[in-house]
């Protein structure tokens, strides 16, 4: 385990009796509340100084969704546990210019906010949607008020980024679970093509979670793993990959603290000097998410 506290940029925490989450219907693992509290109990002994919450694709549709409603949920978990120290909600970018009353209100309201994500790897036409000029004018227009985007895609639509990160040249964006790779079919080759051009964009870092769930999830090893950990850091170097744990989806596939055993090993292996572990464990977050620690 890291000797220093970490931040962990990729928390989920609901409660389906406070808003309305379709997918986790009848699902064993997720239908039911998680708290801040079951976060804190299952870190084990991994030391958390500060978590960003990351939206849970609580219902939407074209006329209106629960995106502020999650936000005060948020800010209520915060209460209780005040390491809780920056939101990401969703917000219907596809609006484009017509988004920015939200974002306004966002920006007034709810100061933990540090920017946005929506989900395109679930909507029924996710090149449509993403590459549509409203939803890059959605994007682009976080820049007026200093948010950043998340990108959460899999590795079958991964062509999709390549593509719209060209038409987002200031807005910081981060890359989910690494692109969510195709590691239970080997596709190494396709990873690495992949996240060498995205690099090329100074505005664009990525989010080193959620491997073990896009391995088999209950034979996964470290020697299926590595070889993505390995060329994300060496395509994107220290400087632009954070740590995250994707808590509770990372439970279909690992615990937190192996997660972390995980990367402790492979930093070792591959040479990481101390500072360089602090910036993916901790420093990098804290600057992505401005937490001002």
């Amino acid at each position: 385990m890291p000797d220093f506290p970490i931040i962990d940029s990729h928390l989920h925490i609901w409660d389906p009796a406070r808003l309305n989450y379709a997918w986790v219907k009848g699902n064993p693992l997720f239908d039911k509340p998680y708290h801040v509290e079951d976060y804190a109990r299952d870190l084990g002994k991994v030391r958390v100084e500060a978590m960003v919450f990351l939206e849970c694709y609580a219902d939407f549709t074209p006329e209106g969704g629960q995106y502020i409603e999650e936000i005060e949920f948020v800010e209520d978990e915060a209460k209780r546990d005040p390491r809780i120290r920056a939101i990401v909600p969703m917000a219907p970018l596809e609006c484009g210019l017509q988004v920015e009353p939200m974002l306004e209100e966002m920006v007034e309201r709810h100061p933990s906010v540090r920017g946005i994500r929506r989900i395109v790897e679930f909507d029924d036409a996710p090149r449509a949607l993403t590459l549509s000029p409203s939803f890059i004018a959605g994007v682009n227009l976080l820049d007026k008020f200093g948010y950043h985007f998340e990108v959460n895609v899999n590795f079958t639509q991964m062509d999709i980024v390549r593509e719209f990160v060209r038409h987002v040249p200031r807005v910081p964006m981060i890359l989910d679970h690494c692109g969510k790779p195709g590691i239970k079919s080997g596709a190494i080759a396709q990873y690495r093509n992949d996240i060498r051009e995205l690099a090329q964009h100074p505005n664009f870092w990525i989010k080193l979670s959620d491997l073990p769930v896009e391995a088999d999830k209950q034979n996964w090893t470290d020697a299926d793993l590595r070889p993505f950990i390995e060329s994300t850091i060496e395509t994107f170097g220290v400087d632009r990959i954070v740590y995250a744990g994707d808590y509770p989806v990372c439970l279909q596939a690992t615990t937190l603290p192996r997660w972390v055993e995980v990367l402790d090993r492979a930093f070792a292996d591959l040479g990481l000097s101390e500072a360089d572990t602090r910036k993916i464990y901790r420093d990098n977050a804290n600057a992505f998410y401005r937490l001002g620690l």
